[in-house]
């Protein structure tokens, strides 16, 4: 079980680093020691943990192969889900350059290393006086010169920009969107020190909102975060001068990350004075808020999810849930390390055959691994008696961590077909369909856990996705494009 001490410990690791060069850095650095905390009452050691990842990732592969296909409902072409499914896709896709651009430069230069510089470069030396807000941080007109680029909009469209970022305050623009007619708030996904802090507070507190929903549970950095923004918005008057400019707009929250998940619980504070609001939260965490408020937010929120992502499926629980079960795969291997991260790392790299896991278990009933084991408890250097090994019991949580959940509907982005590993082939094509959170509450291992969650990876999906069910909106086969498990 994660204590407080352990979230705790993470926090103080990451402040003695100082600041990183890079958001990249601060990532990463957050990850490792999330990572490293999450196996400290363990004797394992890095390379046994790496070990357990890739005998996870083939284990998760052969369970998936062997199951019996899902039961589907195919939806005719022209039923309303259908096109429920393309109306929201097509709103993702437009909306998704505004979580993008709250970037700032750095992704926009990511996106375009050969002339990002060329066409920003003009705006980061120029000096002009606005009618907009533009605060906090460094390289101001470069961050609104990317702006500018990415959303496609004017300098008269925006009514505020702010790069000033602290542990639960993030920055976030606002933007009048004259096409969708609209008032988009984009808030911006992890990119310092300070957003990795503001993720690794994930204890609970009570959501204050106006709303009939009694259990109110989110994720405390999170909540605070969106709280900033909700201040900012009301007692600066900020939404007060969009809607005088546009008052037959309506409000869309918008964020990547860090920033969907705080766009969720944004939108769900200003619904009162806001009954119109939507929101599209891409890649949110899931570990944001309670059962009571996913339901509650279906009618209002939407969520975006790329492939095996693993910030949608992250949270405390989950967490743990990962930890037990690389133990249980560690405690049954017989197989010298070397031989299985050798293995793994072809199997990462060209893929294979599922079936060959290096394990003593191999070639025998694959239900023994549902039996507790007292390999595992070997591992353990602090046991305690709240610690399960069954995989089918569930995780006992503490009041501190209790289950959370994502917001609103999902809909899950799915790599047809076979373009590369690592997703560096620009061919790929996907698939899309409305999706239960119970299929994210489990963290899947693979090659593109980590770079499923990049923004520039999931704005070329959304790009395929939606270009690829316009070009078909005549073919026979668009009706069973989208399916639901029953």
């Amino acid at each position: 079980m994660i204590q407080a001490s352990y979230l705790m410990a993470s926090r103080q690791q990451l402040q003695a680093c100082g600041k990183p060069e890079s958001s990249s850095c601060a990532v990463a650095l957050g990850k490792t020691t999330i990572l490293g905390l999450l196996f400290r009452d363990t004797d394992l050691v890095p390379s046994d943990i790496a070990a357990g990842l890739a005998l996870l990732h083939q284990q998760q592969d052969n369970i998936r192969n062997n199951q019996e296909p899902a039961q589907v409902v195919c939806h005719a072409p022209g039923s309303s889900q259908e096109a429920d499914l393309d109306a929201e896709l097509e709103n993702c896709h437009h909306y998704m350059q505004f979580a993008a651009a709250a970037y700032g430069w750095p992704l926009y230069i990511y996106r375009n290393p050969l002339t990002g510089l060329c066409r920003i470069g003009g705006d980061c030396c120029r000096s002009r006086t606005t009618d907009y807000d533009l605060v906090g941080g460094d390289q101001l007109n470069c961050h609104f010169g990317s702006i500018l680029h990415t959303t496609g909009l004017q300098y008269r469209d925006f009514i505020h920009v702010s790069f000033h970022d602290k542990v639960y305050e993030l920055p976030f623009l606002v933007a009048l969107d004259h096409r969708k007619e609209s008032v988009v708030v984009a808030v911006r996904g992890t990119m310092s020190l300070q957003d990795v802090l503001t993720d690794l507070s994930a204890e609970s507190e009570v959501l204050d909102v106006e709303c009939e929903v009694q259990d109110r549970l989110a994720h405390k950095g999170i909540s605070q975060a969106a709280r900033y923004v909700y201040q900012r918005l009301i007692n600066d008057g900020i939404l007060s001068q969009a809607f005088s400019i546009a008052p037959e707009y309506r409000l869309v929250i918008v964020g990547h990350s860090l920033g969907g998940g705080a766009a969720a619980l944004l939108a769900t504070m200003l619904r009162a004075a806001y009954p119109q609001v939507r929101c599209y939260a891409f890649s949110p965490p899931r570990g944001l808020w309670s059962k009571a408020l996913q339901e509650y937010s279906q009618s209002f929120i939407v969520s975006l999810v790329l492939g095996k992502d693993v910030i949608p499926r992250l949270s405390v629980t989950n967490l743990e849930d990962l930890k037990r079960r690389i133990l249980r795969v560690v405690a049954h291997c017989n197989k010298p390390k070397y031989k299985i991260l050798l293995h793994g790392l072809w199997y990462e790299l060209f893929g294979g055959n599922p079936n060959n896991l290096p394990t003593e278990l191999d070639g025998g009933d694959q239900e023994v691994l549902t039996q507790p084991l007292l390999g595992e408890q070997s591992l353990l250097t602090r046991w305690s008696p709240a610690y399960s090994f069954s995989s089918d019991s569930p995780l006992d949580s503490s009041p501190k961590y209790p289950p959370l959940y994502p917001p609103g509907r999902i809909i899950h982005l799915q790599e047809e077909g076979a373009s590369g590993r690592f997703g560096c082939c620009s061919a790929a094509h996907y698939s899309a369909k409305w999706s239960h959170e119970a299929e994210f509450s489990k963290i899947l291992i693979g090659p593109k856990m980590l770079t499923d969650h990049m923004p520039d990876i999931l704005m070329r999906a959304l790009d395929s996705v939606v270009s690829d069910r316009a070009a078909c909106v005549s073919c026979p086969a668009q009706g069973v494009s989208s399916v639901d498990v029953a």
